[in-house]
């Protein structure tokens, strides 16, 4: 079992507080913790963990039982901070969606590397290719969409609770991630491989851009106006990540050469 899968699934374990936070924030109710707002997080915490315990075990063709360390691994870093965060009120639930969410990642693992699967065709994978090629220029339109729209309002926002400084900047960094991500996917195929971890990547970009997608649309005209382009730009992530994750799903890598090595 790879050290640096045990090492990956330890840190996602560790992120999983901030993936309830943006979950939870767009349905977030002053002074209390709604059913909608836990709910909603306790959903972004299950579906990341599964994807991360997914993408971890995929491939190894090794089985459920040789890959319990990466489960064991993920489990153990998501209950050490769930007794870190003692004084909070989500523990309890972040940790029963974690559970959840890295059993059914490690199950959908195991069913995808059954010795009896078939490999995926040629035309399979080239289609795939295709598909991830158009979510990468997908992306590059979210961060033109940022740059020309959004950064700009956020900018002239003038209301009492405005922080454009930090907000722009915090904008501004996601367009960086963006421009990152659909680089390397547009390199991946080129290369003939299928990035799915770029699918990870849209899930995470769309939920940190959700909540201020719906902050801003309660606010003036011009912030109404980034609001909805927030929710075009979420919607797209979405779309590439689940398309990311899908290739993952339904494309069987070949067999790895002694000695090679592959990075998602």
């Amino acid at each position: 079992m790879s050290p640096g899968k045990i090492l990956l699934s330890v840190v996602a374990g560790f992120f999983s507080p901030i993936v309830f936070i943006m979950g939870a924030e767009p349905f977030e109710v002053r002074g209390e913790n709604s059913v909608q707002e836990v709910l909603a997080g306790c959903i972004a915490v299950a579906l990341y963990l599964a994807v991360c315990q997914f993408l971890a075990a995929r491939n190894s063709g090794s089985g459920f039982r040789a890959n319990w360390p990466i489960l064991a691994a993920m489990v153990a870093s998501l209950l050490a901070v769930c007794l870190i965060m003692v004084s909070s009120d989500g523990n309890v639930p972040i940790l029963l969606a974690g559970l959840i969410g890295c059993l059914a990642g490690a199950a959908a693992a195991h069913l995808g590397t059954a010795p009896g699967r078939a490999r995926s065709s040629p035309e399979s994978r080239a289609a795939w290719q295709v598909v991830l090629r158009a979510g990468a220029g997908l992306y590059l339109v979210v961060a033109a969409i940022l740059v020309v729209v959004v950064i700009p309002a956020v900018a002239r926002d003038t209301s009492p609770n405005a922080t454009p400084g930090p907000a722009s900047r915090a904008f501004a960094v996601s367009v960086a991630i963006h421009v990152f991500v659909a680089a390397f996917m547009l390199w991946r195929t080129r290369g003939g491989k299928l990035p799915v971890v770029a699918g990870v990547f849209g899930l995470l970009l769309g939920l940190f851009l959700l909540a201020p997608a719906s902050a801003f649309a309660q606010g003036g005209h011009a912030m109404r106006l980034a609001g909805i382009a927030l929710f075009a730009c979420t919607g797209i992530d979405f779309v590439v990540g689940a398309c990311s994750l899908a290739a993952a799903a339904m494309v069987r890598e070949p067999e790895l050469e002694e000695g090679e090595l592959r990075f998602p």
